[in-house]
């Protein structure tokens, strides 16, 4: 172990095993995002599985999804109030959450706050084993507290009681733990690991334990074999730690300069700022969330207090070159930049620089800007360009500056050069505006330079000089390999002897400014200030069609063609737009409107685009540069072939007319009027927009679509049922999300039930009439009554019912209602409860209402039937048992209506049942309807007497009737209990029960 000297001394140092930043720095191609909290500083950073970021503040604990936010400031469980205050740990599993505010630990789970009682103190952080399922609890004045989650128990770290535990990190591996006392570290064992009186933070990773301290030491202890590594020290005060093992990188939250990034992919760390962020005053905690995002968290008054730092495709190239960092603001703006070998030739508004792509560095020193200074104080390179192997800037205040990589020789062509070596010479040509050179294109044997009143061809000896009024800004190839250049005010096509410029029409405005155009087949994009158009030659005419960009923010400066190879390795091309504050990328110009395109502005970190020349475009890496008022912006088309992680969709709530709900299965009160469910998108990295789709099934016939910020779905007075509502997200790469799954249920109205119109439409008129007389009962009568009355009312609408039923059947009128009658007598008889026996009555004057739909001819039929006709016949009782399907108030009454033809040996319909399956209320049924058919007269045949009746239940007892049930029909027939009735012979009662006509005259004799 190094001596305590040594170790104080050390944060001086930068140096030893430590390694500076050589290195991209971290922050080169992120940006970092501030998170408008309602209220400013933030404690400490948690996400749970389904997307949710949890924000511990003092005010509250705080739910973020990207869009919306959610404080939490108290809850209530079992009639007692807890406060959500002063939050100062969270840990999560899954999709729990563990809340640590000053002197409670509550637990979050399905929309629920629960407490957990268990004592630790004046609490200062938590930790959670999610692989033990312990929850560790470090206090000011309790020590340490493991709480056992599945068995809900609690202990503590042995003899620290009462004494401060600053700290907690875990060894999973070894089934082990550390934490840091006022004295220092120590295992659970007690073992002394190092002592130091002002660690800040201890942090464990795979097998490292990160001890880092309030003077930026950081010690390194592998868990493994007990041994330290080399200390690693950063400027600054250390609160925080967390290492990236995607990026090799721990990041270091610190109290003054905010992050430092350390690389420990290579043999000896490397050391660096993460950049000047908007939230880097005492950082107190950190997260990488799903998306690979990293979070930093600030409890510094008057900062945001969180903010995201998140990956783009733009990088900013030179955002850590020291000799850029050096120059003044107004040396900064990029006007062009050319790439030859591993060099990018760079015209910033004051001065050429070369830039090694292999170190990653401007080069200190380049002879181009000696023979510059040497020439003329006054000087601004405008353009640079590739010819015959040699690099050419166009300098104004100069001429055209040729430099040979080879050799680094440079020569500058001058107005006293170019008056030298003129061939030839179209119109009143100024040379000596040669030094207001601007713009350059290579073309097979020659160069063009654009300068203040015309054009020069170059062919690496001579010039030939042709006049054109205004600045020449910028060159092109035609199809037929022509020079095209672009003036101000139009566009130009120069023939192949160089004697003449033709126009091409475009459109022109009075303040038009003409900055770029691409030729492209047959087609020649052009720019008019913020409008983009196309150009075709139709009938020997030009035609300009326009083609919206959407959002567009000030002139478009940018405008090219670019090849792009992608995961696959196909080859297609895609077109890059840039206004001064934005680029579009997108895969086809062939349109009236862009729609499809990727976007970039300054949320990005991109700024104002320079507009003198279009950027750099390297094939073979598939970079494209751009030029802005301060620096250089790459894009990186390959970051488009890295699969991203698919966003994350929730359901935040379900508002049921404005009362939320949550859970996977809802249950709706049949008067609610409006479900409205709001969806919640985790995209917290730069995007351009998702697609949610989402369906109700029995509700939406296919999936919409919602391509705008809000995520809110109604739906108004849906009917009662079953429901199962879809929605799922697709990102700008065509990834699909997770998928959401709830079911509704909504309670029926009764008008909603099947049964309900059932009855109603076979009523009709009875049903009107039924209603009128019970409205006029109500009225009449006294409150006890009611229940009889609807009772009644009942029993007439299926009497009603069943005789519409016999009246359909002219051979067998007052069926339904004789059987309804025996069976009552029946039911009785057998000691059947009221209930049951009212019921079996009920059932018994429906059990024919199959017959409704039996054809009249076969039902009526005076002879015989066919096998088929009585094969239509018997479908009386399936058919019958699905209109009662839905009637739920009368229980067995479907299987009265579709089993009273079965038989007790098997023998019967519809699906021969046997014995004691068949239902018991089907078995009384069955014997009621032959004792009916046996004593009533039809035209083919007498009524039975009595004694035959009887004969006939002993003879098929045990084959047609079940034998108990037949038993008792003989001896209520043999008492005189059961015998035949008609229609007209009965009444019903105010008891609601049928009764003989002869019962009703004895009762008025003997009353």
């Amino acid at each position: 172990m190094k001596s305590l000297l040594l170790l104080t001394l050390l944060p001086s140092l930068l140096g030893g095993t430590t390694g500076t930043a050589t290195t991209k720095s971290f922050m080169s191609d992120k940006t970092e995002v501030s998170v408008d909290l309602e209220v400013s500083g933030a404690e400490a950073l948690c996400q749970t599985d389904d997307g949710y970021v949890w924000i511990a503040q003092y005010s509250g604990l705080t739910r973020y999804d990207s869009k919306d936010f959610v404080t939490y400031k108290s809850f209530t469980e079992n009639g007692k109030d807890y406060s959500i205050l002063n939050v100062r740990a969270l840990a999560s599993k899954g999709n729990s959450l563990y809340i640590a505010t000053s002197e409670n630990i509550f637990f979050y789970d399905n929309n629920q706050f629960k407490y957990l009682n268990i004592t630790v103190g004046n609490i200062k952080d938590i930790i959670l084993d999610d692989t033990n399922d312990l929850l560790y609890v470090s206090s000011y004045d309790l020590g340490g507290t493991i709480y056992d989650i599945k068995n809900k128990t609690s202990s503590r770290i042995p003899n620290v009681n009462d004494v401060t535990v600053n700290d907690i990190a875990l060894d999973v591996k070894r089934d082990n733990y550390y934490y840091q006392l006022d004295a220092g570290v120590y295992d659970k064992n007690g073992k002394e690991i190092y002592l130091y009186p002002k660690i800040l933070e201890i942090y464990s990773f795979d097998d490292i334990l990160y001890m880092g301290q309030d003077n930026g030491l950081i010690r390194r202890y592998n868990m493994a074999n007990g041994t330290f590594l080399d200390d690693i020290v950063i400027p600054d005060q250390i609160n925080k730690m967390l290492y990236s093992d995607i990026d090799k990188i721990l990041f270091v939250a610190c109290e003054k300069n905010g992050l430092y990034c350390i690389n420990l992919a290579g043999e000896a760390p490397v050391v660096s700022l993460a950049g000047d962020l908007e939230n880097k005053n005492q950082l107190v905690d950190l997260m990488i969330d799903y998306e690979g995002n990293l979070w930093i968290a600030s409890h510094f008054i008057g900062a945001s207090g969180v903010s995201i730092i998140t990956k783009n495709a733009l990088t900013e190239l030179l955002y850590d070159d020291v000799i850029w960092k050096g120059l003044g603001e107004d040396e900064k703006g990029i006007y062009s930049l050319e790439k030859y070998g591993n060099i990018l030739y760079i015209c910033s508004a004051k001065h050429i620089y070369l830039y090694d792509l292999t170190t990653g560095k401007i080069l200190p020193d380049n002879a181009i800007m000696e023979a510059i200074i040497a020439y003329t104080d006054i000087y601004s390179p405008r353009d640079v360009e590739v010819f015959d192997n040699k690099i050419y800037f166009a300098v104004n205040g100069v001429g055209v500056v040729e430099y040979n990589p080879t050799n680094e020789e440079v020569k500058i062509y001058d107005a006293t050069y170019v008056s030298a070596h003129i061939d030839k010479k179209v119109g009143d040509v100024d040379i000596a505006l040669v030094s207001s050179a601007r713009s350059l294109r290579a073309y097979n044997g020659y160069l063009a330079i654009g300068f203040g009143r015309g054009l020069f061809k170059f062919d690496g000896t001579n010039f030939s000089a042709m006049y054109a009024p205004g600045n020449v800004l910028y060159f092109q190839t035609s199809n037929e390999g022509k020079m095209i250049f672009a003036r101000t005010q139009g566009l130009f096509e120069v023939d192949d002897e160089f004697t003449a410029a033709t126009e091409i029409p475009t459109i022109k405005t009075t303040t038009g400014n003409r900055l770029k155009f691409l030729v492209d087949g047959n087609y020649i994009y052009y720019t008019l200030n913020s409008r983009l158009f196309r150009l075709e030659k139709v009938d020997n005419e030009y035609v300009s069609k326009e083609i919206i960009v959407p959002y567009v923010k000030g002139s478009l400066v940018e405008l090219s063609k670019i090849e792009y190879k992608n995961k696959n390795n196909v080859v297609t091309n895609k077109y890059v737009i840039a206004s001064q504050t934005q680029i579009y990328i997108t895969d086809s110009l062939d349109v009236d409107q862009l729609e499809e395109y990727e976007f970039y502005d300054g949320t990005n970190g991109l700024k104002p685009i320079a507009a003198n020349t279009s950027g750099y475009y390297d094939n073979e890496q598939q970079q494209y540069y751009f030029q802005t008022t301060n620096g250089i912006f790459s894009y990186d088309f390959n970051e488009t072939k890295t699969t991203t992680t698919p966003v994350k969709i929730g359901i935040s709530s379900i508002s049921l007319d404005g009362i939320e709900n949550h859970g996977n299965l809802i249950n709706i009160n049949k008067n609610t009027y409006r479900v409205t469910i709001d969806l919640s998108l985790f995209g917290f990295k730069p995007h351009k927009g998702y697609t949610v789709y989402y369906k109700m099934d029995g509700i939406d016939g296919y999936y919409h679509a919602i391509n705008s910020d809000d995520h809110s779905i109604n739906y108004t007075n849906i009917p009662g049922g079953d429901y199962k509502f879809h929605a799922y997200a697709v990102d700008e790469f065509g990834q699909k999300s997770n998928e959401i799954n709830i079911e509704l249920i909504k309670e029926k109205h009764i008008y909603e039930e099947v049964w309900f119109w059932v009855i109603v439409g076979i009523l009709g008129l009875s049903l009107v009439v039924g209603l009128a007389f019970l409205y006029t009962r109500i009225k009449t009568r006294k409150a006890l009554r009611k229940q009889l009355e609807y009772k009644n009312i009942t029993v007439e609408s299926i009497q009603a019912i069943a005789r519409t039923i016999d009246a359909k059947d002219e051979y067998t009128n007052g069926h339904s209602t004789r059987v309804g009658y025996y069976s009552k007598l029946i039911a009785e008889n057998l000691g059947m409860s009221q209930d049951d026996v009212d019921n079996i009555y009920y059932i018994a004057l429906l059990h024919d209402i199959g017959k409704i739909a039996i054809p009249d001819k076969i039902l009526n039929k005076p002879g015989r039937l066919t096998d088929e006709e009585f094969a239509v016949m018997k479908s009386h009782t399936t058919r019958g048992a699905k209109i009662l399907k839905g009637i739920s108030t009368i229980p067995h009454i479907v299987e009265g209506a579709k089993y009273h033809h079965e038989k007790y040996d098997g023998t019967g319909y519809p699906e021969g049942l046997k014995g004691e399956n068949i239902p018991y209320v089907a078995r009384i049924i069955c014997c009621a309807d032959c004792f009916d058919a046996m004593a009533s007269k039809r035209v083919y045949k007498e009524s039975f007497s009595l004694e035959t009746i009887v004969n006939e239940f002993k003879r098929c007892s045990g084959s047609q009737f079940d034998p108990e049930i037949a038993k008792v029909v003989i001896d209520m027939i043999e008492k005189g209990i059961l015998k035949p009735y008609t229609v007209e012979s009965t009444y019903l009662g105010d008891d609601g029960k049928t009764h003989r006509v002869s019962d009703k005259e004895e009762e008025k004799d003997n009353g």
